[in-house]
């Protein structure tokens, strides 16, 4: 007799596992890191630097590959929608009330942009695994 609670149990042969686990917890623990350094190093009025850039857009393709790993890869774009109405709201609202400049809006955008890129070419392969076997 064939056990039918094993067949009953949802496949999701694209959900965390293996390195991309610890990928994940990775991602997470470098979100938390630079958002405390960042809380840490606020100075009202400067001037916005290369070091800005850099830094938003890691931070935000962190919390955009976190966000799809959360809620699935198959809604990656989804889990962008989400973190670019975030960043807005930080960059375009948040930042200039506490007096930062503008202009870090756009570094944010190709974080998200650069970690879609990086899950759409990861799910395709995913896929194709899967159709070989």
């Amino acid at each position: 007799m064939v056990d039918q609670t094993a067949e009953m149990m949802p496949q999701r042969d694209y959900w965390l596992s293996g390195n991309l686990k610890t990928l994940a917890t990775g991602l997470t623990g470098i979100i938390a890191i630079f958002v405390a350094l960042k809380a840490m190093a606020y100075n009202p009025g400067y001037e916005i630097t290369l070091d800005d850039h850099i830094f938003r857009t890691v931070a935000f393709a962190s919390l955009t590959v976190w966000v799809t790993l959360t809620i699935g890869l198959r809604r990656a774009g989804a889990a962008a929608i989400i973190v670019l109405g975030m960043a807005t709201f930080i960059e375009l609202i948040l930042a200039p009330v506490r007096g930062e400049s503008y202009g870090t809006l756009a570094s944010a955008n190709m974080g998200i942009v650069l970690a879609y890129c990086g899950l759409q070419l990861y799910c395709y392969r995913i896929n194709e695994d899967s159709t070989d076997h």
